[in-house]
């Protein structure tokens, strides 16, 4: 798994890589790790599949679903604009059938309102934008190996991030928070 981990982060440019169970504990687990609550708010696109909504939902915060770009099918950066309220915490691309959001400008506004952006890129490995992968665009990118996926392992997710502190808790998060100088 560490080898696979440090590949994968290898491949999509990025410090760090977590491997989880599957695409949507990857999702959860970067949420939490970025402290979004109940209290929140996550902006996502209104056309993906419901686990995008499902992580949110875990934690109990707010899904908040805009409207797609109708010629990318992505997320529309107007739409994001006008979504966002004094709760929102996270927005959440995803690059739809391996064609990455317009990310560019979903980092600007990110920017703008202290806002975390994670990219859904379950089905988007290798895809690029201007020579550079997704999953290394924002503050975190997501992958799922499902079956039906470019990559497949059966099942499995991947979680990548060039935030040392992000991983790090991700990691502890994902490893049931024991210490890596005690062992059983």
């Amino acid at each position: 798994i560490d080898i696979f981990e440090e590949r994968f982060a290898q491949y999509c440019n990025t410090k760090y890589a977590v491997a989880t169970s599957n695409g949507t504990t990857a999702l959860h687990l970067t949420l939490v790790s970025l402290g979004v609550t109940v209290d929140d708010e996550v902006i996502i696109p209104d056309l993906t599949f419901v686990a995008t909504a499902s992580a949110v939902k875990y934690i109990g915060a707010k899904v908040v679903t805009v409207d797609i770009d109708k010629d990318t099918l992505c997320i529309s950066p107007d739409a994001i604009i006008k979504a966002i309220t004094s709760k929102t915490k996270v927005i959440i691309p995803v690059h739809l059938y391996g064609h990455p959001a317009d990310m560019e400008e979903i980092n600007k506004i990110a920017k703008e309102y202290g806002l975390f952006v994670i990219e859904d890129a379950a089905e988007a490995h290798g895809a690029e934008v201007n020579g550079k992968k997704v999953g290394g665009l924002s503050d975190a990118g997501v992958f799922s190996f499902y079956g039906n996926k470019i990559i497949t392992s059966g099942e499995g997710g991947m979680i990548t991030t060039n935030d040392e502190e992000l991983y790090k808790k991700m990691q502890y998060l994902r490893d049931h928070a024991m210490s890596k100088e005690k062992r059983y």
